[in-house]
């Protein structure tokens, strides 16, 4: 059986392996049907990186779905639990495609206790007809939350001996909202995170981007498009060797390619360049992530999860680190 709980690691100290980390995340488009999972978990084994570290997004267009959900209960339209189920269904089916029998049967139980909580607030917004920022912080949330179980799982049942562990970033993340927006509580969550795994853990850890929990212990989230600076945090927290941005596309661009044909992909930037182009406009790159791998001079890489296995060596950029056998365009974001 899948364990959903931080309690299987349960050893407190200090992260004092030899073998570095290595962080990567996913986002929706990365996630967003079996295929993709699939995917994901294949290209995750083939590391052999001893500590692995993965940061992921809900499935595409789940985040907006449940946010809907909020709007239909703040204006007391009973939809709502017709939709919440349409998305139950959409990930049950996305499961059953992917994993069986016992990894199954407890990510579908843990589902539906999901969907009883999303419920429960649900019917309190419907009820005072307002939908409170807490209340759709809490229900956006479970988006990531059932990406990161379900991909847990798929690990497992691929390799027993790596796969099935993931954390709640609610129990690691402590943040504290403020007029500039969410700031992370950096010594509390290092301790936290240093209390999740174990010193000499070993395998691939699968990791909920976007939520975090503030001073009281409720949750909350780091913003849209905050599962790459979740994914930030975790490799600042693991000091990690790197960090790799999965998404649809091969990497940070010129120019917008849909007014500039020409525009050519970038495969080397310094961090200062990268900050700029995040601060005008670049989606590859969300400016909050940035900061913490800044502070740990930790490089970044931006990877195309659709292409990987369909491009010709001889069309990749010179700068492709040689000691790589992936079929993977790489941006190396580096100390300037």
């Amino acid at each position: 059986m899948l364990d959903f709980s931080l309690g299987k690691f349960g050893v407190h100290g200090e992260q004092m392996s030899d073998s570095p980390w290595k962080i990567h995340k996913f986002g929706g488009s990365s996630l967003r049907d079996a295929d993709c999972f699939a995917r994901v978990a294949s290209l995750l084994l083939d590391y052999p990186d001893e500590r692995i570290g993965v940061v992921v997004s809900a499935m595409g267009g789940m985040t907006d779905a449940l946010l809907h959900l909020a709007v239909l209960a703040e204006r007391d339209n009973e939809q709502f639990n017709n939709e919440l189920v349409a998305l139950g269904d959409l990930y049950c089916d996305v499961a059953k495609q992917l994993i069986e029998g016992d990894l199954l049967a407890d990510v579908l139980d843990a589902w539906a206790k999901d969907a009883d909580d999303i419920r429960d607030v649900l019917k309190a917004i419907a009820l005072v007809k307002s939908a409170p920022r807490r209340s759709r912080d809490v229900v956006a949330g479970y988006g990531e939350i059932w990406s990161t179980r379900l991909l847990a799982a798929l690990l497992k049942h691929l390799s027993a001996e790596r796969g099935g562990s993931w954390i709640d970033a609610r129990d690691v993340i402590t943040i504290r909202q403020t007029e500039l927006g969410p700031t992370v509580l950096w010594q509390v969550s290092q301790a936290k995170f240093n209390a999740a795994l174990p010193a000499e853990y070993s395998g691939i850890c699968v990791i909920t981007g976007f939520i975090g929990s503030d001073e009281e212990g409720l949750q909350t989230t780091l913003g849209r498009n905050g599962s790459d600076y979740s994914a930030a945090i975790f490799a600042a927290l693991s000091d990690a060797a790197e960090l790799s941005i999965w998404t649809d596309v091969d990497g940070v661009m010129s120019a917008d390619p849909k007014r500039v044909p020409e525009a050519q992909v970038i495969d080397k930037l310094t961090y200062s360049e990268a900050m700029e182009l995040a601060y005008f406009g670049a989606s590859v790159i969300h400016p909050q992530t940035l900061g913490p791998v800044i502070e740990k001079s930790i490089p970044m890489v931006i990877r195309n999860s659709l292409t990987r296995l369909t491009r010709a060596v001889a069309s990749w950029p010179r700068r492709l680190i040689p000691t790589t056998s992936r079929a993977l365009r790489r941006l190396v974001i580096s100390h300037s």
